[in-house]
C-alpha cells in the first residue's frame, strides 16, 4: 500500500494519463480540425504581426537595424503625432465614458420618462461611422461654411462660434461615436448588480445620491474602466476622423502618419512598421494595465436569485433630466444624421432654405453616372455578405472546439481569436499588405485581401456572439445524440446548429453592418476597381464633392438601418431567439 501512495507512483499515474490523453487526441478527428483552425488563425493574425515587427527592425538591405525607430521617435513631427494620439484617445475615452455612464445610469436606475427613446438614440451612432459623423460636423461646424456658424453670423455674432477643425472637434466626434459601447457595457452591469447592496445602504440611513456615488458606481467600476479602455483603443486606431478634421488644422496622429508612409513613392515600409508597432504597443499596454488594476479585485454583483433593482426617484428633476438627455442626444445623434441627409438633397449648402434648392440629382448621379460609387456599393455588399458568412462559420467552429471539447490546446483558440482586439485596423492592414504582396500567394490587388482583413478584424465579435450562444445550449442534448450512435458531425449539423441559428444569425447581421463601415483597414488594402463604400466616400471628400458624398453616406446609413430592421424582424419570427 505504501508504494501506491508514493510520489513516484503519483508521477507514474500522471504520466500514464498524459500518454492516454495524447493517444486519444491523436485518434480524434476533432483534434486535427482544431489544429487546422489554429493554423488558420496564426496565418490570419500572428503571421502579419510578425511581418510588421520584422519590417520595423530591418533596413533596406534586410540587415538588423533600429534606424526606423530612431526616425519614428527622433523626428519632432512623428513624436508630435504620438503625443497627439495619446491626447486625443485619452480625451475621447474620458468624454465617452462620462457621457455613456450617465446615460446608462439614467435609463437603468432612475424613473426618468422616455427611457426607451434614450436607449434607442444612444446606440444609433453605431449604425453610421465616425467618419460620416465627422463629415456631418464639417457641414455644421466649419468656420466659414458651417451651418451653425452661418446662423451665428446671421444673429450678429462675430467670427466662428465653433471650429470643428481642432483637437476639441476631433475628440468630440470620436467620443460621440464610442458612447454606445460605454452605454451598453455599463448599462448591462447596472442591470445585473445585486440591488441588496443599495438597499442595505439606504436602510442604514444613506441618501439616494450618497448610495449612488458610494455603492452603485464603485460596484460597476470594472465595466466603467473596461469601457474606458475599449474607447481609448478604438480612438487611438481612428483614421477617418483625424484625416478629415485634423489635416486642415495640421494635427497628425499615428494612423494618418502610417498612411502617409505608404502614400509616397517609394513607400517607407520600415518607418510605417515602426509606427505600427508603437500603435500596437498602446493597445497592448492598455490591456495589460486593465488586467493589473482589476485582475485581483473581486466585483461579484449578481445575486443568487432574480431581483429587480430599485429605481432612483428623481421627483421634480425627472423631466429636467429627460430634457437634458434628449437635447444631448439630439445634438450628438439626430443633428448629424439629418445634416448629412439634407446635404444630399440640396443643390447648395446655406442657412437660407428654399424649395428650389431641394433635388434628388445627387442620388441619380451617384447611382447612374458615377461608376466608382456603383462598384463600391456592389463590392461592399459582396464583401459584407461573404465575409459575415465565412466569419460566422469560422467563429462557430472556434466556439464549438473551445467549449465542447477537452482537447489539448483548445485554450489557444480563445487567445488567438481575441488577439485582433489589440490590433488596430491600420496595423492589421499594414501587416496583411506586407504579408500578401509577394509570392507565393499574392492577394494584394484582389478583393480577397479585403475579405481576409474584414474576417480577421471582426473575429473577436463573432467569437463572443457564437460563444455566448453556445453556452446557452446544454451539453446533454449533444451527449444524447452521441449516445444514440450519431457522429460528432451528425450531432453538430442536426442538434447543435439548429439551436445555434438564432445567435449565429444575430452575429451575422452584426458582422455585416461592421464590414460595410470599415475604413481604417480598407484605405490601405483597396486597389483600383476594388473600392468599397467607405473608401468611395473618403475619395469624394478630397475631390470636394460634398453633395454626392452626402448621398452615398446616406445610402450607407440606410443599408445599416435596413439590416438592423431585418435582424429585428427575423428575431421575432424565430421563437428560439
Amino acid at each position: 500500500m505504501s508504494s501506491l501512495s508514493s510520489p513516484d507512483a503519483g508521477r507514474g499515474r500522471r504520466t500514464t494519463a498524459r500518454l492516454w490523453l495524447q493517444k486519444a487526441s491523436l485518434l480524434d478527428p476533432l483534434f486535427y480540425l482544431q489544429l487546422l483552425v489554429i493554423i488558420l488563425l496564426c496565418i490570419l493574425i500572428v503571421y502579419p504581426a510578425l511581418i510588421v515587427l520584422a519590417s520595423s527592425i530591418r533596413d533596406d538591405t534586410g540587415a538588423f537595424s533600429l534606424r526606423w525607430y530612431m526616425q519614428a521617435y527622433g523626428s519632432a513631427r512623428n513624436a508630435q503625432a504620438i503625443v497627439n494620439t495619446l491626447i486625443i484617445a485619452g480625451s475621447a475615452a474620458l468624454f465617452a465614458t462620462l457621457s455613456g455612464t450617465v446615460l446608462a445610469w439614467v435609463t437603468a436606475r432612475t424613473d426618468v420618462p422616455g427611457r426607451w427613446f434614450i436607449e434607442l438614440a444612444s446606440v444609433v451612432p453605431f449604425i453610421s461611422t465616425s467618419f460620416i459623423g465627422a463629415l456631418a460636423w464639417i457641414l455644421l461646424g466649419s468656420p466659414e461654411t458651417g451651418l451653425i456658424n452661418q446662423f451665428w453670423r446671421y444673429l450678429g455674432g462675430d467670427g466662428a462660434l465653433i471650429n470643428v477643425y481642432s483637437y476639441a472637434g476631433i475628440v468630440f466626434v470620436i467620443g460621440l461615436h464610442e458612447i454606445p459601447f460605454v452605454f451598453l457595457l455599463v448599462g448591462s452591469a447596472l442591470r445585473s448588480m445585486d440591488p441588496a447592496l443599495e438597499e442595505a445602504s439606504l436602510s442604514s440611513g444613506a441618501g439616494v445620491w450618497q448610495t449612488t456615488f458610494r455603492i452603485t458606481l464603485p460596484v460597476v467600476l470594472p465595466a466603467i474602466l473596461g469601457s474606458a479602455l475599449l474607447v481609448f483603443v478604438l480612438a487611438a486606431e481612428q483614421f477617418g476622423v483625424p484625416a478629415v478634421l485634423g489635416t486642415p488644422a495640421k494635427i497628425r496622429v499615428l494612423t494618418t502618419s502610417i498612411i502617409e508612409t505608404q502614400a509616397v513613392y517609394p513607400p517607407r515600409q520600415g518607418l510605417g512598421a515602426a509606427l505600427c508597432v508603437t500603435l500596437l504597443a498602446f493597445a497592448l499596454i492598455g490591456l495589460w494595465l486593465y488586467t493589473r488594476l482589476l485582475g485581483k479585485r473581486s466585483y461579484a454583483t449578481i445575486g443568487g436569485k432574480a431581483a429587480h433593482p430599485k429605481r432612483v426617484r428623481l421627483g421634480a428633476f425627472r423631466w429636467l433630466m429627460f430634457s437634458v438627455c434628449v437635447l444631448f442626444l439630439a445634438l450628438l445623434v439626430i443633428l448629424p444624421l439629418v445634416t448629412i441627409f439634407l446635404s444630399s438633397i440640396r443643390t447648395i449648402w446655406t442657412a437660407d432654405f428654399r424649395w428650389d434648392q431641394f433635388t434628388l440629382a445627387n442620388y441619380r448621379w451617384v447611382l447612374f453616372e458615377y461608376p466608382i460609387a456603383r462598384r463600391a456599393i456592389v463590392n461592399s455588399l459582396l464583401l459584407a455578405t461573404v465575409g459575415a458568412t465565412v466569419g460566422m462559420v469560422f467563429c462557430m467552429l472556434i466556439a464549438f472546439l473551445s467549449q465542447r471539447t477537452r482537447l489539448p490546446g483548445r485554450k489557444a483558440l480563445d487567445y488567438l481569436s481575441m488577439l485582433p482586439l489589440g490590433f488596430p485596423g491600420v496595423v492589421l492592414a499594414f501587416g496583411l499588405l506586407q504579408a500578401w504582396i509577394y509570392p507565393p500567394l499574392v492577394l494584394y490587388g484582389t478583393i480577397w485581401i479585403l475579405l481576409v482583413a474584414y474576417v480577421a478584424r471582426e473575429l473577436p465579435v463573432g467569437v463572443r456572439v457564437a460563444s455566448a450562444t453556445m453556452v446557452q445550449i446544454h451539453p446533454e442534448l449533444e451527449e444524447s445524440s452521441r449516445s444514440c450512435g450519431a457522429s460528432w458531425l451528425q450531432t453538430f449539423s442536426h442538434v447543435t446548429m439548429p439551436l445555434l441559428k438564432s445567435g449565429l444569425l444575430a452575429g451575422w447581421f452584426l458582422l455585416f453592418v461592421a464590414m460595410t463601415r470599415e475604413l481604417s483597414a480598407s484605405i490601405l488594402l483597396y486597389s483600383p476597381r476594388r473600392e468599397v463604400l467607405s473608401v468611395a466616400i473618403y475619395d469624394m471628400f478630397y475631390d470636394g464633392n460634398f453633395r454626392a458624398l452626402s448621398a452615398l453616406a446616406s445610402m450607407q446609413v440606410a443599408i445599416a438601418l435596413c439590416i438592423l430592421v431585418l435582424a429585428r424582424w427575423t428575431a421575432r419570427l424565430d421563437r428560439t431567439a
